[in-house]
């Protein structure tokens, strides 16, 4: 009974995210198709937070409420071995590019406070709002 529960409630839910992908807000599909022409919208997940995007390549974006962008993630990208560099402000394309020179970008966060983002190595990089490193994670 459990294991029918459960199909039930996934079948339930990728029709519903299936059914608002085909009725994503236009703000989504210009970002989409503007950043990711390879790629079309697979689901959208609304909450009282933000919205969870996932593409049919299976790369992820978070959008705020506002339908502003927060967060892409690459990393089981299908497609995109990388953040679209034009997304990647030019400070944050230079250290690594400087300090790193065979890695990628593979998500990439607006923060508050900053920037996050995580490269193909596994090192995260923390940024202030003057792109100045804070942090770094392996």
């Amino acid at each position: 009974m459990k294991k029918i529960i459960i199909a039930f409630v996934a079948i339930v839910c990728f029709g519903l995210s299936t059914a608002m992908a085909q009725n994503t807000n236009p703000a989504i599909t210009q970002f989409v198709e503007q950043y990711f022409p390879k790629a079309t919208v697979q689901m959208v997940m609304p909450d009282e937070d933000d919205i969870d995007v996932v593409l049919n390549d299976y790369t992820k974006i978070e959008f705020k409420l506002n339908y502003e962008w927060k967060k892409v993630d690459c990393e089981h990208s299908t497609t995109f071995t990388s953040v679209p560099a034009t997304l990647i402000p030019e400070q944050i394309t230079a250290y690594v590019n400087a300090n790193f020179p065979n890695a990628t970008i593979k998500k990439l966060e607006k923060k508050y406070m900053g920037w996050e983002i995580e490269l193909n190595n596994g090192l995260e990089l923390k940024f202030n709002k003057n792109f100045k490193v804070m942090e770094i994670d392996d």
